[in-house]
Protein backbone atom coordinates (compact mmCIF):
# COMPACT_ATOMS: atom_id res chain seq x y z
CA UNK A 1 0.00 0.00 0.00
CA UNK A 2 1.25 3.07 -0.86
CA UNK A 3 2.42 5.79 2.08
CA UNK A 4 -0.26 8.49 0.22
CA UNK A 5 1.02 11.25 2.22
CA UNK A 6 4.07 11.45 0.93
CA UNK A 7 2.81 12.34 -2.34
CA UNK A 8 1.63 15.56 -0.79
CA UNK A 9 3.79 18.80 0.20
CA UNK A 10 3.33 20.74 3.31
CA UNK A 11 1.10 23.48 2.00
CA UNK A 12 -1.20 20.29 1.00
CA UNK A 13 -0.48 20.53 -2.50
CA UNK A 14 0.63 17.09 -4.39
CA UNK A 15 4.14 17.14 -5.48
CA UNK A 16 4.15 16.17 -8.63
CA UNK A 17 7.63 15.19 -8.88
CA UNK A 18 6.91 11.76 -7.34
CA UNK A 19 4.27 11.03 -9.77
CA UNK A 20 3.51 9.33 -13.09
CA UNK A 21 1.29 11.40 -14.31
CA UNK A 22 -1.88 13.84 -13.05
CA UNK A 23 -5.32 14.80 -14.21
CA UNK A 24 -7.29 17.33 -13.40
CA UNK A 25 -10.68 16.63 -12.22
CA UNK A 26 -12.27 19.90 -11.44
CA UNK A 27 -11.38 23.40 -9.72
CA UNK A 28 -12.87 24.37 -6.21
CA UNK A 29 -15.05 28.13 -5.73
CA UNK A 30 -10.92 28.79 -4.37
CA UNK A 31 -9.37 27.71 -6.98
CA UNK A 32 -7.94 24.77 -5.72
CA UNK A 33 -8.12 21.36 -8.06
CA UNK A 34 -9.46 17.98 -7.19
CA UNK A 35 -6.79 15.95 -9.16
CA UNK A 36 -7.00 12.05 -10.74
CA UNK A 37 -2.94 10.93 -9.68
CA UNK A 38 -1.45 7.89 -10.78
CA UNK A 39 2.62 7.12 -8.57
CA UNK A 40 2.29 4.54 -11.46
CA UNK A 41 0.70 3.70 -14.47
CA UNK A 42 -1.09 0.68 -12.12
CA UNK A 43 -2.37 2.68 -9.41
CA UNK A 44 -4.52 5.70 -8.90
CA UNK A 45 -6.03 7.99 -6.67
CA UNK A 46 -8.47 10.85 -6.12
CA UNK A 47 -6.75 13.91 -4.59
CA UNK A 48 -9.00 16.62 -2.83
CA UNK A 49 -7.20 19.55 -1.43
CA UNK A 50 -9.57 22.04 0.90
CA UNK A 51 -12.10 23.42 -1.62
CA UNK A 52 -13.71 25.87 0.52
CA UNK A 53 -12.57 26.97 4.28
CA UNK A 54 -15.89 26.44 5.69
CA UNK A 55 -14.92 22.35 5.60
CA UNK A 56 -11.68 22.31 7.17
CA UNK A 57 -11.03 18.65 8.48
CA UNK A 58 -14.84 18.34 8.45
CA UNK A 59 -14.55 15.43 5.23
CA UNK A 60 -12.71 13.15 7.71
CA UNK A 61 -14.71 14.12 10.78
CA UNK A 62 -18.05 12.59 8.55
CA UNK A 63 -16.32 10.09 7.04
CA UNK A 64 -15.61 8.53 10.81
CA UNK A 65 -18.32 9.33 12.60
CA UNK A 66 -21.57 9.64 9.84
CA UNK A 67 -20.02 7.23 6.96
CA UNK A 68 -19.05 4.55 8.84
CA UNK A 69 -23.00 3.70 9.20
CA UNK A 70 -24.02 3.86 5.99
CA UNK A 71 -24.29 0.95 2.70
CA UNK A 72 -21.03 1.75 0.55
CA UNK A 73 -22.10 4.11 -1.93
CA UNK A 74 -19.11 6.58 -1.63
CA UNK A 75 -15.40 6.41 -2.13
CA UNK A 76 -13.37 5.56 0.55
CA UNK A 77 -10.97 7.64 2.06
CA UNK A 78 -7.75 6.69 2.40
CA UNK A 79 -5.31 9.45 3.89
CA UNK A 80 -6.17 12.62 5.41
CA UNK A 81 -4.16 15.41 6.31
CA UNK A 82 -4.06 15.93 10.31
CA UNK A 83 -6.55 18.11 12.22
CA UNK A 84 -6.00 21.71 12.79
CA UNK A 85 -4.04 21.83 8.69
CA UNK A 86 -6.34 24.49 8.00
CA UNK A 87 -5.62 25.65 4.36
CA UNK A 88 -3.48 22.71 3.66
CA UNK A 89 -5.99 20.39 4.63
CA UNK A 90 -6.51 17.51 2.30
CA UNK A 91 -8.39 13.86 1.61
CA UNK A 92 -6.83 11.02 -1.03
CA UNK A 93 -9.95 8.73 -2.04
CA UNK A 94 -10.10 5.77 -3.93
CA UNK A 95 -10.11 5.80 -7.37
CA UNK A 96 -13.52 4.61 -8.90
CA UNK A 97 -13.05 5.47 -12.60
CA UNK A 98 -14.77 7.74 -14.82
CA UNK A 99 -18.09 8.24 -13.21
CA UNK A 100 -21.34 9.09 -15.53
CA UNK A 101 -22.58 12.42 -14.48
CA UNK A 102 -25.68 11.71 -17.03
CA UNK A 103 -29.12 12.82 -15.14
CA UNK A 104 -31.96 10.17 -15.90
CA UNK A 105 -34.85 9.56 -13.60
CA UNK A 106 -33.70 6.08 -12.77
CA UNK A 107 -30.87 6.71 -11.19
CA UNK A 108 -32.60 9.63 -9.18
CA UNK A 109 -34.77 6.90 -7.78
CA UNK A 110 -31.55 5.17 -6.61
CA UNK A 111 -30.75 8.40 -4.97
CA UNK A 112 -33.82 8.47 -3.66
CA UNK A 113 -34.15 5.32 -2.15
CA UNK A 114 -30.84 5.95 -0.39
CA UNK A 115 -31.73 9.56 0.83
CA UNK A 116 -35.11 8.34 2.55
CA UNK A 117 -32.76 5.72 4.76
CA UNK A 118 -30.26 8.07 5.99
CA UNK A 119 -33.62 10.85 6.36
CA UNK A 120 -34.91 8.29 8.79
CA UNK A 121 -32.23 8.30 11.34
CA UNK A 122 -33.33 9.95 14.61
CA UNK A 123 -32.32 13.69 14.79
CA UNK A 124 -31.07 12.63 17.98
CA UNK A 125 -28.66 10.23 16.41
CA UNK A 126 -26.61 12.87 15.38
CA UNK A 127 -26.45 15.10 18.29
CA UNK A 128 -22.61 15.77 17.81
CA UNK A 129 -23.15 16.66 14.08
CA UNK A 130 -22.67 20.57 13.76
CA UNK A 131 -22.35 23.08 11.33
CA UNK A 132 -24.66 24.32 8.16
CA UNK A 133 -24.37 23.59 4.65
CA UNK A 134 -22.56 25.82 1.93
CA UNK A 135 -25.90 27.73 1.72
CA UNK A 136 -28.16 29.67 3.99
CA UNK A 137 -30.98 28.12 5.35
CA UNK A 138 -34.46 28.64 3.12
CA UNK A 139 -35.20 30.70 6.26
CA UNK A 140 -32.46 33.31 5.57
CA UNK A 141 -32.64 32.75 1.96
CA UNK A 142 -36.30 33.99 2.28
CA UNK A 143 -35.02 37.02 4.27
CA UNK A 144 -32.57 37.79 1.47
CA UNK A 145 -36.11 37.78 -0.93
CA UNK A 146 -37.71 40.30 0.81
CA UNK A 147 -35.14 42.74 0.53
CA UNK A 148 -35.14 42.54 -3.11
CA UNK A 149 -38.44 42.40 -3.85
CA UNK A 150 -39.22 43.83 -6.80
CA UNK A 151 -36.49 41.62 -8.78
CA UNK A 152 -38.23 38.96 -7.27
CA UNK A 153 -41.23 39.91 -8.37
CA UNK A 154 -40.05 40.85 -11.89
CA UNK A 155 -38.70 37.19 -11.87
CA UNK A 156 -42.11 35.76 -11.34
CA UNK A 157 -43.78 37.58 -13.90
CA UNK A 158 -40.82 36.63 -16.71
CA UNK A 159 -42.28 32.83 -15.33
CA UNK A 160 -45.40 33.67 -16.28
CA UNK A 161 -46.96 33.51 -12.73
CA UNK A 162 -49.50 35.73 -11.43
CA UNK A 163 -48.09 34.31 -7.82
CA UNK A 164 -45.92 37.50 -6.19
CA UNK A 165 -43.29 37.03 -3.28
CA UNK A 166 -45.64 37.38 -0.15
CA UNK A 167 -47.39 34.45 -1.41
CA UNK A 168 -44.93 32.23 -1.29
CA UNK A 169 -43.81 33.12 1.56
CA UNK A 170 -47.15 32.51 3.48
CA UNK A 171 -47.48 28.99 1.46
CA UNK A 172 -44.03 28.12 3.35
CA UNK A 173 -45.01 28.91 6.33
CA UNK A 174 -48.19 26.93 5.83
CA UNK A 175 -45.65 24.24 5.41
CA UNK A 176 -43.62 24.81 8.85
CA UNK A 177 -44.48 21.58 10.07
CA UNK A 178 -42.06 19.92 7.68
CA UNK A 179 -39.25 22.63 7.60
CA UNK A 180 -39.36 21.96 11.24
CA UNK A 181 -38.45 18.63 10.85
CA UNK A 182 -34.74 18.22 10.83
CA UNK A 183 -33.12 14.99 8.94
CA UNK A 184 -29.48 14.29 8.09
CA UNK A 185 -28.69 16.35 4.90
CA UNK A 186 -25.90 15.59 2.46
CA UNK A 187 -25.98 19.34 1.88
CA UNK A 188 -24.53 19.72 -1.96
CA UNK A 189 -26.62 16.79 -3.57
CA UNK A 190 -26.58 17.90 -7.38
CA UNK A 191 -26.18 15.58 -10.09
CA UNK A 192 -22.45 16.51 -9.87
CA UNK A 193 -22.29 14.69 -6.49
CA UNK A 194 -23.66 11.34 -7.56
CA UNK A 195 -23.19 9.32 -10.41
CA UNK A 196 -23.00 5.63 -11.75
CA UNK A 197 -19.59 4.57 -11.51
CA UNK A 198 -17.62 1.94 -14.36
CA UNK A 199 -19.25 -1.04 -12.11
CA UNK A 200 -23.19 -0.24 -12.65
CA UNK A 201 -23.19 0.72 -9.17
CA UNK A 202 -25.11 4.24 -7.73
CA UNK A 203 -22.13 6.60 -5.98
CA UNK A 204 -22.53 9.59 -4.10
CA UNK A 205 -19.45 11.75 -3.04
CA UNK A 206 -18.20 15.31 -1.50
CA UNK A 207 -19.81 14.91 2.01
CA UNK A 208 -18.33 17.59 3.49
CA UNK A 209 -21.43 19.48 3.83
CA UNK A 210 -23.13 16.99 5.55
CA UNK A 211 -25.47 19.34 8.02
CA UNK A 212 -29.11 18.83 10.03
CA UNK A 213 -31.73 20.76 7.66
CA UNK A 214 -35.36 20.02 6.17
CA UNK A 215 -35.93 17.00 4.39
CA UNK A 216 -36.70 19.16 1.53
CA UNK A 217 -32.99 20.34 1.68
CA UNK A 218 -31.74 17.16 -0.15
CA UNK A 219 -34.35 16.69 -2.23
CA UNK A 220 -34.20 20.20 -3.78
CA UNK A 221 -30.74 19.81 -4.46
CA UNK A 222 -31.61 16.82 -6.26
CA UNK A 223 -34.48 17.33 -8.00
CA UNK A 224 -34.44 21.06 -8.79
CA UNK A 225 -31.08 22.55 -8.27
CA UNK A 226 -29.27 23.46 -11.24
CA UNK A 227 -25.00 23.75 -11.83
CA UNK A 228 -23.17 24.92 -14.71
CA UNK A 229 -21.36 21.97 -15.35
CA UNK A 230 -23.73 19.48 -15.16
CA UNK A 231 -27.35 20.09 -16.82
CA UNK A 232 -30.64 18.36 -16.67
CA UNK A 233 -33.89 18.75 -18.04
CA UNK A 234 -37.06 17.72 -15.41
CA UNK A 235 -40.13 17.46 -16.81
CA UNK A 236 -43.03 18.10 -14.04
CA UNK A 237 -44.24 14.48 -14.22
CA UNK A 238 -40.40 13.31 -13.16
CA UNK A 239 -40.80 15.38 -9.43
CA UNK A 240 -43.94 14.20 -8.90
CA UNK A 241 -42.65 10.64 -9.66
CA UNK A 242 -39.51 11.03 -7.17
CA UNK A 243 -41.34 12.82 -4.44
CA UNK A 244 -43.88 10.04 -4.16
CA UNK A 245 -41.39 7.85 -4.39
CA UNK A 246 -39.09 9.44 -1.66
CA UNK A 247 -42.98 9.40 0.71
CA UNK A 248 -43.35 5.90 0.00
CA UNK A 249 -39.99 5.04 0.99
CA UNK A 250 -39.78 7.28 4.00
CA UNK A 251 -43.10 5.10 4.92
CA UNK A 252 -41.04 2.14 4.96
CA UNK A 253 -38.67 3.45 7.05
CA UNK A 254 -41.32 4.31 9.50
CA UNK A 255 -41.63 8.45 8.32
CA UNK A 256 -45.19 9.07 6.87
CA UNK A 257 -46.77 12.24 5.61
CA UNK A 258 -49.40 13.07 3.46
CA UNK A 259 -48.86 13.30 0.02
CA UNK A 260 -50.34 15.95 -1.13
CA UNK A 261 -49.27 18.63 1.68
CA UNK A 262 -45.68 17.45 1.50
CA UNK A 263 -45.67 18.08 -2.36
CA UNK A 264 -47.23 21.47 -1.88
CA UNK A 265 -44.85 22.47 0.59
CA UNK A 266 -41.98 21.56 -1.41
CA UNK A 267 -43.05 23.04 -4.13
CA UNK A 268 -42.89 26.42 -1.92
CA UNK A 269 -39.71 25.84 -0.92
CA UNK A 270 -37.78 24.87 -4.15
CA UNK A 271 -39.76 28.05 -5.33
CA UNK A 272 -38.42 30.10 -3.40
CA UNK A 273 -35.04 28.87 -3.36
CA UNK A 274 -34.98 28.43 -7.26
CA UNK A 275 -35.79 32.58 -7.44
CA UNK A 276 -32.64 33.02 -4.49
CA UNK A 277 -30.52 31.40 -7.29
CA UNK A 278 -31.76 33.20 -10.39
CA UNK A 279 -30.84 36.27 -8.22
CA UNK A 280 -27.35 34.63 -7.39
CA UNK A 281 -26.76 33.76 -11.43
CA UNK A 282 -27.62 37.25 -12.32
CA UNK A 283 -25.59 38.74 -9.92
CA UNK A 284 -22.56 36.05 -11.87
CA UNK A 285 -23.64 37.39 -15.25
CA UNK A 286 -23.13 41.13 -14.27
CA UNK A 287 -20.06 41.28 -12.59
CA UNK A 288 -18.34 38.47 -15.29
CA UNK A 289 -16.13 37.44 -12.29
CA UNK A 290 -16.96 34.23 -12.02
CA UNK A 291 -15.59 31.24 -12.28
CA UNK A 292 -18.00 29.48 -14.74
CA UNK A 293 -18.18 31.10 -18.41
CA UNK A 294 -21.25 33.38 -19.08
CA UNK A 295 -22.44 30.56 -21.53
CA UNK A 296 -22.89 28.18 -19.04
CA UNK A 297 -24.14 30.74 -16.42
CA UNK A 298 -26.99 31.21 -19.14
CA UNK A 299 -27.57 27.74 -19.83
CA UNK A 300 -28.06 27.39 -15.98
CA UNK A 301 -30.25 30.23 -15.57
CA UNK A 302 -32.77 28.51 -18.02
CA UNK A 303 -32.45 25.75 -16.24
CA UNK A 304 -33.56 27.24 -13.01
CA UNK A 305 -36.33 29.04 -14.47
CA UNK A 306 -37.56 25.94 -15.91
CA UNK A 307 -37.80 24.48 -12.61
CA UNK A 308 -39.11 27.76 -10.94
CA UNK A 309 -42.16 27.29 -13.58
CA UNK A 310 -42.65 23.80 -13.11
CA UNK A 311 -43.31 24.11 -9.28
CA UNK A 312 -45.09 27.29 -9.80
CA UNK A 313 -47.22 25.35 -12.07
CA UNK A 314 -48.12 23.11 -9.39
CA UNK A 315 -48.77 25.93 -7.43
CA UNK A 316 -51.00 27.22 -9.19
CA UNK A 317 -53.38 24.05 -10.12
CA UNK A 318 -53.66 23.73 -6.03
CA UNK A 319 -54.69 27.70 -5.68
CA UNK A 320 -57.35 26.81 -8.68
CA UNK A 321 -59.16 23.96 -7.03
CA UNK A 322 -59.28 26.11 -3.79
CA UNK A 323 -60.97 28.85 -5.72
CA UNK A 324 -63.02 26.52 -7.63
CA UNK A 325 -63.99 25.27 -4.12
CA UNK A 326 -64.65 28.58 -2.64
CA UNK A 327 -67.15 29.08 -5.42
CA UNK A 328 -69.02 26.05 -4.98
CA UNK A 329 -72.55 26.47 -3.41
CA UNK A 330 -72.83 25.12 0.32
CA UNK A 331 -76.13 23.33 1.41
CA UNK A 332 -77.79 24.18 4.27
CA UNK A 333 -75.98 23.58 7.60
CA UNK A 334 -72.80 25.18 6.00
CA UNK A 335 -71.96 21.94 4.40
CA UNK A 336 -71.06 21.00 0.52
Amino acid sequence: MDNLSSYVLPDGSLNGGKLWRREPLYQGMNGKVVERFYPSPERSYIFKPLTNAESMDREAWIYRHVLNLFPPVYPRLLASSEKGAGEAGWSVFEDLGPLRHEYSVELAIEVVKQMAWWHAFPESHWKDLNGQGNKPPIEQISMSLKTRRDEVDALLEEAGSTMRLDGLLRGLAEGEAFLGIRVLSHGDLHLGNYAKGEDGKLYIIDWEHVHMNSPFWDLYHLIDMSHPLFPKTLPLSERERLLGYYLKQSAFHGLNWDRNDFIIAYCYFAALFSLWMLLLISGDLKRGDSVWPEARLRAQRSETMDSLIGCLVRLSLVNDDRDSSSQQPRAAGGEL
